[in-house]
């Protein structure tokens, strides 16, 4: 839910660093005072100066100083009008510029601080502060290229800027490349040290990385640099939350609020937590309340949305998770195409785009024939490891394999001329509006069945009747990982007794951990990790088992929507794709539930895992 990268506009709200704060010598004397001193001094100071200008209203330095004064206070309407004040004395003077242009861009006007930057820039060409500014707003502004250029050309008038460094590693984890950006972050750290935004964006982006340990070392080292900052301890919240630590997230929290009620990342680590303890309405309350200071905030809207789906209510919950689409971590970026919205699709060829996850993807197929029902043509673009399993699957459709994070659109030149586009994710807004609207299915993907019949023979060559996948692992750091996995050991130990012929379904580099939990139960695992490559070979296998238990993840997706017998383990406070109790889940009949009764204990799952497999052998 919370993780947006964070922005912080350098020196406070002095623009450049370079205004000489007045030619009054009592003026510099308040400006001096003014930056070391607390809040309640400071708004003394501000009213000093407010009385000053009534003396001396031709004061250009006067104005924008208090510009920048009422900016720091928070004040950004006062803020702009006192920079308005200065530039009517000199339109070109370059700090009243920047400061009315870092205003705006506080104040959520991107294009007018666009122009003010741009003529502060032209003023002063060689200062890198206005250069990062600049690029700041176009970084706003999701115009991604230009900010990376801007943040360059600050880099290139002056090396150690810790800042450019810093917001140059930001583009590049909007772009999607997390590598590049962890090195950039990492540079700026050389650079300043002590950047304590540096360190948080780091824990981020380490987190999404996979590399959570190393995350919480960036965000305590970020608390630890800003220890009056309420949103370092939102962010290292936001990371314990991620590892299952709910004690500590909360007090986190708790700093935080004491720090700053107003934060507005508080609320949203708050229904981050709530919800990871199962606190379904007191998560619903943090985020309308977030919604009721910001309707269109795209990250409360799309956490509203999924609350109210794992509550089975599709009618509104799918309106909502389509704010996903517009928060800084958006999927993709938008194509110059007409979105449909559930219009007739007779005679038209609906464009059908991926998004998120393999599981995600393999979910939202569900759809897919539906709309080919509808549409003149259907063309799905979806991920290379999937590409030839939709194309078998859905045969009247054009599969385009790709990756989606390049936002080259040449891909679509040849093909049949698109009318309406969609994301994938979007589909059952219009399709599953109901639960009586989720179709009784045998399986909507087709395997490979001569591939289906090799493995089978391969697996009796084996000596393996009775053959049941196994997969452990799912999600990512940021999607509860450790809450919905568990130990292979575990897994082994409670299956073992079946006599079933257990074979790892696990993607990634597991040899290792088969080898050790294998010697440590003395169960056999079969893993022909070759065929775990792409889904499609995948595929073949879960049909050539009797059966597949799995955690939460890409494998139990793939093992319902064949129509193949599957029993996934649920952890206690699941996410809304598995819903809130039962046994049951409307997208694939063919699976079985098994959830926790107590946060962490899989005893119970495995209890009714091992009953189930016990029926297939």
């Amino acid at each position: 839910m919370l993780g947006s990268l964070l922005r912080e506009i350098t020196k406070g709200w002095w623009p450049s660093g370079t205004r000489q704060p007045a030619q009054s010598t009592s003026l510099q004397a308040l400006a001096t005072e003014f930056d070391s001193a607390d809040r309640p001094r400071r708004v003394a100071l501000l009213a000093e100066l407010q009385a000053w200008l009534e003396s001396e209203p031709q004061s250009l330095r006067g104005w924008a100083l208090l510009g920048d004064w009422q900016a720091r206070l928070g004040k950004l309407a006062d803020a702009e009008d006192a920079y308005r004040r200065a530039l009517r004395l000199n339109p070109r003077d370059a700090g009243a510029q920047e400061g009315i242009g870092l205003t705006l861009l506080k104040a959520g006007c991107l294009d007018e601080a666009y122009l003010h930057l741009e003529t502060a820039h032209k003023q002063q060409p060689m200062n890198p502060e206005v250069m990062v500014h600049w690029g700041l707003v176009a970084l706003e502004m999701g115009q991604l290229n230009d900010a990376a250029a801007k943040f360059q050309g600050a880099i290139d008038r002056d090396p150690r800027n810790g800042q450019a460094w810093h917001n140059l590693g930001l583009v590049a984890l909007r772009q999607g490349d997390t590598a590049l950006g962890i090195g950039l972050l990492k540079r700026t750290i050389d650079i300043t040290p002590d950047l304590g935004i540096a360190h948080s964006n780091l824990a981020l982006a380490s987190r999404d990385a996979e590399r959570l340990d190393e995350g919480l070392q960036s965000a305590h080292r970020a608390v630890a640099l800003k220890p009056q900052d309420a949103r370092s301890r939102v962010i290292l919240a936001d990371l314990l939350t991620d590892a299952g630590d709910f004690p500590a997230a909360a007090q986190a929290l708790v700093e935080a609020s004491a720090l700053d009620p107003a934060d507005r990342g508080l609320r949203l680590g708050r229904a981050k937590l709530y919800s990871a303890e199962g606190r379904l309405d007191d998560a619903e309350a943090e985020l309308r309340a977030v919604l009721s200071v910001e309707p269109s905030e795209p990250e409360a809207l799309g956490a509203l949305g999924q609350l109210l789906l794992l509550r089975g209510h599709f009618d509104t919950g799918w309106d909502l998770y389509d704010a996903r689409l517009r928060s800084h971590a958006a999927p993709r970026s938008e194509l110059p195409l007409p979105l449909w919205q559930g219009e007739p699709l007779v005679g038209r060829t609906l464009l059908v785009l991926a998004e998120q996850g393999l599981g995600d993807i393999i979910l939202f197929s569900s759809c897919l024939p539906d709309v080919l029902a509808r549409a003149g043509h259907v063309v799905l673009e979806t991920y290379p490891r999937l590409a030839e399993l939709m194309q078998r699957s859905f045969p009247k459709a054009t599969v385009v394999g790709r990756d989606v994070r390049d936002p080259d659109t040449a891909w679509l030149n040849g093909l049949p001329p698109i009318d309406v586009c969609i994301s994938i994710g979007s589909l059952p807004r219009w399709l599953r509006q109901t639960r009586n609207a989720f179709p009784q299915h045998g399986g909507y993907l087709v395997p490979d069945a001569d591939r289906v019949a090799s493995l089978r023979q391969r697996l009796s060559d084996t000596g393996s009747v009775h053959a049941i996948g196994i997969a452990w692992r799912g999600g990512l750091a940021r999607t509860a990982q450790r809450q919905r996995s568990l130990e292979l050991e575990a897994l082994l130990q409670a299956l073992g007794s079946t006599g079933a012929r257990l074979v790892s379904l696990q993607h990634g580099d597991v040899e290792q951990e088969i080898t050790l939990a294998t010697a440590a139960t003395g169960v056999p695992v079969t893993h022909w990790p070759e065929l775990l490559a792409d889904q499609d070979s995948a595929a073949a296998l879960t049909c050539a088992l009797q059966g597949v238990v799995s955690v939460c993840q890409t494998q139990a997706h793939l093992t319902g929507a064949l129509g193949r017998p599957g029993c996934v383990l649920v952890p206690r406070h699941s996410n809304w794709r598995y819903g809130l109790e039962g046994t049951a889940v409307p997208w694939y009949p063919s699976l079985t539930l098994c959830r926790q009764a107590a946060f962490g204990d899989w005893q119970a799952p495995l209890q009714s895992a091992t009953a189930w497999v016990a029926t297939r052998t």
